[in-house]
């Protein structure tokens, strides 16, 4: 028997997510307009998925699952176009990439031995902008909107080099793409320190 997790409202909306992130790369090299469109409402989507959780509750491990490995297979997606486009930024790119999966990878491994049902769940000895990052939606909503529109528009100006524009949009990005890899790197440490924790209470246990 099928579970009824799979037809929740908020999980039919992640599929049309995976959708929408699967055409728009099909189009990344040869038509920008339908990428970003594409690309632009499996974003929207994503926003709309864990209000509609909310609004029905239909809150599920495996939906939270699915949106975090979409939100983490379209960013990672985008920066290796993105490394195709500026070849003297390739290194960067790749450093940017590794930086996404080591520290979230390591903030989802934190959250499983330490039992806590969600990733986005905080500890006492957290530092005060991991709490703040994962505690205040408003400033979670603003981060990650700033780093996707950073690398959103890195994409749009291959195509627009010379659109003044484009240019301070994504200048205006910029600092908010920069401060999400800060905390990235600060998510990585924190997730480190984490699993270290739990090794020296069970250590001592034993």
């Amino acid at each position: 028997m099928v579970s009824k997790v799979y037809t929740y409202v908020p999980n039919i909306i992640g599929y049309f997510r995976v959708i929408f992130a699967i055409l728009a790369f099909k189009y990344s090299h040869d038509d920008y307009s339908k990428f970003f469109v594409f690309y632009a409402i499996s974003a929207l989507l994503d926003m709309a998925d864990g209000h509609a959780a909310r609004l029905l509750n239909q809150c599920s491990q495996f939906g939270a699952l699915l949106d975090m490995i979409t939100d983490r297979c379209s960013t990672i997606a985008l920066m290796i176009v993105l490394s195709h486009f500026y070849k003297s930024y390739e290194n960067y790119f790749i450093a940017l990439i590794t930086l996404d999966i080591v520290s979230h990878f390591a903030r989802l491994c934190a959250t499983l031995q330490s039992g806590s049902k969600s990733h986005k769940a905080t500890k006492q000895n957290h530092l005060k902008i991991m709490k703040i990052y994962y505690e205040n939606k408003y400033f979670l909503a603003f981060m990650c909107f700033g780093n996707e529109g950073f690398f959103l528009f890195s994409y749009l100006y291959h195509f627009y080099q010379s659109s003044t524009v484009f240019y301070i949009i994504w200048l205006f990005f910029f600092p908010i793409s920069a401060g999400k890899q800060i905390i990235n790197v600060i998510q990585f440490f924190q997730a480190v320190d984490d699993i270290v924790d739990l090794d020296d209470k069970n250590r001592i246990k034993k």
